[in-house]
């Protein structure tokens, strides 16, 4: 009878440990995908609001009322897609230890690139409009293909500095200092 009372007490005890061990791997992977889903979702609104404030601004040095309607459309359609790109990469990178700063700093690379490409895909006869409204202001920032880049790079910079410290603030839990 004794033999058989610490077996079954060895097993008892050797199976939530058993058990601790195999889920542990699937919960950890349950919360990097909830954490970039979340992050996603949060960056396209946060983004999608950023870009709605920088298009209206760049919108407002048409002085007219459909130059700053056209400004804050494409800020809020190009601040919501990058918003989701620029959370989704700054999960990845500062995750739930890398803070604010390394949110900043990846959300600030990841927005210039975003700017880069798209300034590029802005085509002439688009550009060249802007010439047409005779405002010394974009006359300057698209006068050539560089100026245009230049101008996307530096807002899409902007936007994704501010997505990226929201993300990487939000994530971030402190470590337990060791002593």
């Amino acid at each position: 009878m004794p033999k058989n009372a610490i077996s079954v007490s060895k097993s008892q005890r050797a199976w939530p440990q058993t058990n601790k061990a195999a889920y542990a791997g699937a919960i950890n992977k349950t919360v990097e995908i909830n954490l970039n889903q979340q992050s996603a979702i949060f960056g396209g609104i946060v983004g999608e609001i950023s870009g709605a404030l920088l298009g209206t601004a760049t919108g407002a040095l048409t002085m007219n009322l459909t130059g700053i309607l056209m400004g804050f459309t494409a800020g809020v359609i190009l601040g919501a897609l990058a918003g989701l790109l620029i959370g989704l990469v700054v999960s990845r990178t500062a995750g739930s230890s890398g803070g604010p700063s390394i949110g900043a700093y990846t959300g600030m690379g990841t927005g210039a690139i975003l700017g880069v490409m798209i300034g590029l895909l802005i085509p002439n006869s688009l550009r060249m409009s802007a010439n047409t409204l005779h405002i010394p202001v974009l006359n300057a920032l698209t006068s050539s293909r560089f100026e245009t880049v230049a101008l996307f790079a530096f807002l899409l910079c902007i936007l994704g500095t501010v997505v990226g410290v929201w993300i990487g603030g939000k994530n971030y839990k402190p470590q337990k200092p060791t002593y």
